[in-house]
């Protein structure tokens, strides 16, 4: 009588039979590295295949091929140069607001921590379009808030700050993206062996000497990681430039594709041509970021739970304290209220006067205007389903990469963060001619901008999951089994009940940022599936800063609310790895 060989493994502790393919990858892992793959390589092979059309633009696929428009990019070296420039610039600047207020908040007595460590990761899920609807009107060199303040306390005529210079462009980008060095070098300093620096206490540095001596060179790898991070973002980057470098013409690559595609006739061979110089450059950074996050080189960062001894800075307290309180009004206060105040006005004439108050911004955006309606509605319905698909596929995707073994599993996790190389403006115009070209007319529907979140928004659902998955112990999942249960029960009796906290977060996060994305949207919503960010870019154009400021503030309010419950579902850790988009876009 033939016997369940598979039935005689499991029951003596040995693992069942897996089948593999030729090359020695299990069937598991192989469907998922194409189900992970294809959504990004059919529409970067569209993109490629535009590049090179040199026949009738709008021929998909291409019929006649050259390479007139990759020798055209040449004539736009000033595009590339604005984006490299502001992308350098607003890294810099970013990692070293990062630095130091990692160090405050982890490593100095400076009081009120606890609350800074939450207000300073504000501005980050608030998105860039905050931020740039926000200092457009505090720092506009005609007619900004600031400016006019200044002019009537000094007499002056100004401009004294200018947004929609370069140096101004930089400084927004800077300090709504610098949550993200605060949160990933302050996981690595809440990690970090304090005993060298203990070292050069014990033998009399002083402390400023042993934070640039000690602490800064034990930090670079995370600095270096959190900086690369910082310039693929904003290589990125289209709500700010778009906005603040409009009425001066400064241009970058995503704004210079932008205006191509929407131009008359639109220029889609030139656009992808950028597209694919923008994909390259990421795609550099993104494996310099990768090779500088491999563990070789933190030699004094381990595992172990450190409580280093913060430092008290003593006559330099109420300095540090005064740099935490200036990046928050800067970054949180400013923006906020300067929208809050426009969203209550009757007129664009922003007015302190009780008379000139009003709440019929909120109810024309909310109730009476259909198209934003429609676009609230959607932008939630989005974020449910977003959440909802990418929370499910993340936790299996980090199962299967931190569970198993064997060949395939470093591809397919290279291919899940593949994503954070594609600047999102460039991802949706791929995916959008995917969309056209494939059968079903979905154009028009939520399912191609549900669809495009989950693969742009994937890496960040990742990345969240994982960190909680390599802390669980595969054991007890292992013992379910040996007592008969199958993997779909063990996973959902074991695994899925310790993983619920993460599973919530997971999910808030991606309610959060697909709330407030803008770049994909604009190509893969249509007219009849309008969503937040085009809606508030189309406001902002048409003119009304009380209606626009409206929509925006109801944005910002549904992301605050989803980060209290990010909060409250982490028992307001934060440690890096689940409640924090380490190593996304």
């Amino acid at each position: 009588m033939e016997q369940d060989h598979g039935a005689i493994a499991l029951a003596a502790g040995a693992p069942p039979r897996r089948w593999k393919f030729g090359l020695g990858i299990r069937p598991e892992v192989a469907i998922l590295c194409v189900v992970v793959a294809a959504p990004l390589a059919f529409p970067l092979l569209l993109i490629v295949q535009s590049a090179f059309n040199v026949g009738d633009p709008e021929d998909i696929p291409a019929t006649q091929f050259g390479f007139d428009h990759i020798i055209e990019v040449a004539d736009h070296l000033d595009w590339i140069g604005h984006t490299l420039a502001v992308s350098a610039g607003g890294t810099i600047l970013a990692t070293l607001i990062g630095v130091v207020l990692a160090w405050i908040l982890h490593r100095t007595t400076v009081p009120g921590s606890r609350l800074f460590e939450i207000l300073v990761t504000v501005p980050y899920p608030l998105g860039p379009l905050v931020g740039a609807l926000a200092w457009n009107t505090l720092g506009s060199p005609q007619g900004g808030l600031i400016n006019k303040i200044l002019s009537a306390v000094t007499g002056l005529s100004g401009p004294f700050i200018d947004t929609s210079s370069m140096a101004g462009i930089i400084f927004v980008m800077a300090i709504f993206e610098a949550p993200v060095a605060v949160l990933m070098i302050g996981a690595a300093m809440q990690r970090m062996d304090p005993s060298l620096e203990e070292c050069s206490s014990v033998m009399g540095a002083p402390t400023l000497r042993t934070a640039l001596r000690i602490t800064l060179p034990l930090m670079l790898p995370a600095i270096l990681s959190a900086a690369l991070f910082l310039f693929t973002s904003m290589m990125g980057s289209f709500a700010i430039p778009a906005i603040l470098g409009a009425n001066s013409r400064f241009y970058v690559v995503t704004t210079a594709i932008f205006i191509l595609f929407q131009g008359y006739p639109p220029n889609y061979p030139l656009a992808s041509a950028l597209g694919i110089l923008l994909i390259l450059i990421t795609a550099l950074a993104v494996l310099l970021y990768s090779r500088a996050l491999r563990g070789r080189s933190y030699v004094v960062v381990s595992g172990k739970s450190y409580r280093p001894r913060r430092i008290n800075m003593r006559g330099w307290t109420p300095l540090l304290f005064g740099f935490e309180i200036l990046y928050i009004l800067v970054a949180l206060v400013l923006p906020l209220g300067v929208l809050i105040i426009a969203s209550l006005q009757t007129s664009s004439v922003l007015s302190l006067s009780p008379a000139n108050w009003t709440l019929q911004n909120f109810k024309y955006v909310i109730v009476d205007f259909p198209t934003t309606r429609t676009a609230i509605e959607n932008s939630l319905m989005l974020g449910v389903g977003t959440g909802t698909i990418g929370m499910v596929l993340a936790a299996v995707l980090a199962l299967v990469v931190h569970r198993s073994g064997g060949r395939g599993i470093g591809l397919l996790e290279q291919l899940i963060m593949l994503p954070q190389s594609f600047p999102r403006l460039i991802f949706g115009f791929g995916f959008l001619w995917m969309v056209l070209i494939l059968p079903g007319h979905l154009y028009g529907t939520l399912i191609p901008v549900l669809l495009g979140y989950v693969v742009a928004f994937m890496p960040l659902a990742y990345r969240s999951m994982a960190g909680v998955v390599v802390q669980l112990d595969a054991s007890l999942a292992e013992a379910a089994r040996l007592y008969g249960a199958g993997r779909i029960r063990a996973a959902w009796t074991i695994t899925v009940p310790l993983l619920r906290g993460g599973l919530l977060v997971t999910w808030t996060l991606l309610f959060m940022v697909s709330i407030g994305e803008v770049s994909a949207s604009i190509f893969l919503a249509g007219s009849g599936t309008q969503v937040l960010g085009p809606a508030i870019l189309n406001f902002w154009e048409s003119g009304g800063l009380p209606h626009v400021s409206a929509l925006v503030v109801t944005q910002s309010l549904i992301v605050l609310l989803a980060m209290v419950l990010v909060r409250k579902v982490g028992g307001g850790r934060n440690d890096g790895e689940t409640a924090v988009p380490k190593g996304t876009p």
